[in-house]
């Protein structure tokens, strides 16, 4: 995922990066796609509140956030499947406000087992670009 995701960045010229995703669940994915960018700007905001934005950094033990007082323009939006999962409640139309808000060259979605399409982002959403993973689970345990 990491790599197909560098290389769409990387293609599309893109300097700047807006991750949007819910608290807990959607943070460490932003830090790690952030981390294989590490040469951009890229932003963390949680649950698409813009009040509330957050700067990845490189530090002594790697991706790390610190505050940062506003953003009004990114070269790409990144939302991550968790703002649509149920349990997180955040509303489509936030989101949509934030993209226009934005006005990014591109939208991207990063999520598992097909939650934009069950929510129904993905006819709501004009996404250029989608990385959906499928994880299977196997647990090996000792007697």
């Amino acid at each position: 995922m990491l790599r197909e995701f560098r290389n769409f960045i990387e293609s599309n010229d893109i300097e700047s990066v807006a991750f949007v995703g819910s608290i807990g669940v959607c943070q460490p994915f932003a830090e790690l796609f952030g981390y294989a960018i590490r040469n951009k700007e890229s932003y963390f905001i949680p649950n698409g509140d813009l009040s509330n934005v957050k700067k990845l950094v490189i530090k002594d033990i790697g991706m790390q956030m610190e505050d940062f007082e506003s953003l009004d323009k990114v070269d790409a939006v990144v939302l991550f499947g968790g703002l649509a999962m149920p349990k997180y409640g955040v509303e489509v139309d936030k989101i949509k406000e934030i993209i226009k808000k934005l006005s990014p060259k591109k939208v991207i979605g990063i999520c598992f087992m097909s939650i934009f399409k069950k929510a129904g982002w993905d006819k709501e959403i004009d996404f250029d670009y989608l990385i959906d993973g499928f994880i299977k689970i196997s647990l090996y345990c000792k007697d």
